[in-house]
């Protein structure tokens, strides 16, 4: 069945009102450690499960041929305050810059921007799209979707400011108790893939990274349904995370 819905035709005001057209299911139950870009945790999973009124299948007949989307949304876990700098933890968080140069959660409208992999479309039950490889929190309101399209967006030759190359990657070890949880776990090794790519983002705040002694310090990440106990270690005076422990989370995130 076909669903018809009616927009004005024109705003004539300064304000202008957004429906989500549907909500992300995600890997990620929490914000912290989730990586700051789309694509360097490509093991992560999510779906985007349209909401009611935007559930024809009509909407996604075609998108099965592309491979990539682009999703519009909203950061709404983050405070609707917003200021005109902010400090990119790219940059260590010693530095500022305007708002408007950088891709901080902290906007005045709090929209957000994420090119996933699409996996599968399923349209059995409603319109879900099955994604890879995201940024996006648990619940995360969605705007809209538009396929990505490699021959008119991608820029090699683009300048990217302060942010030129991808951010390096750390090493990360499993202790023997977080191996031996993996192996009770038919996801085990997509759930140790995840954690391997998040952690080796280094999840933790700018001013921890520059502080004395972190090493002392433990995280707790949540992954799926699990909290990733781990710290940071130096040897031979390379940094790595080490995780400690995989423990299945005692409350929702």
């Amino acid at each position: 069945m076909m669903i018809d819905c009616d927009f004005p035709a024109a705003e004539t005001s300064d304000t202008f009102t957004l429906t989500p057209i549907g909500r992300i299911a995600s890997d990620y139950p929490d914000k912290f450690g989730i990586p700051r870009q789309p694509g360097l945790a490509s093991a992560a999973r999510a779906t985007l499960t349209l909401a009611p009124a935007f559930a024809d299948p009509l909407t996604v007949r075609g998108l099965d041929a592309f491979s990539h989307l682009w999703l519009t949304f909203v950061f709404h876990q983050s405070p609707t305050r917003w200021t005109p700098l902010v400090r990119p933890p790219r940059l260590g968080g010693n530095a500022k810059h305007g708002v408007f140069a950088t891709r901080s959660t902290h906007r005045p409208n709090r929209l957000g921007l994420s090119l996933v992999e699409l996996v599968k479309i399923d349209t059995h039950h409603g319109v879900t799209l099955h994604l890879r490889g995201h940024d996006l929190v648990d619940g995360t309101p969605v705007l809209d979707i538009k396929p990505y399209l490699a021959w008119a967006e991608a820029l090699p030759a683009a300048r990217s400011g302060f942010a030129p190359t991808p951010p390096p990657s750390l090493p990360v070890t499993f202790s023997a108790a977080a191996e031996a949880a993996l192996l009770m776990r038919h996801d085990g090794d997509s759930l140790r893939e995840l954690i391997r790519q998040v952690l080796a983002q280094d999840p933790r705040p700018a001013y921890h990274k520059n502080a004395q002694n972190t090493s002392e310090r433990r995280y707790g990440v949540r992954l799926r349904d699990v909290d990733v106990r781990c710290y940071p270690i130096t040897t031979n005076g390379l940094d790595a995370m080490h995780v400690e422990d995989i423990v299945v989370a005692s409350s929702p995130a």
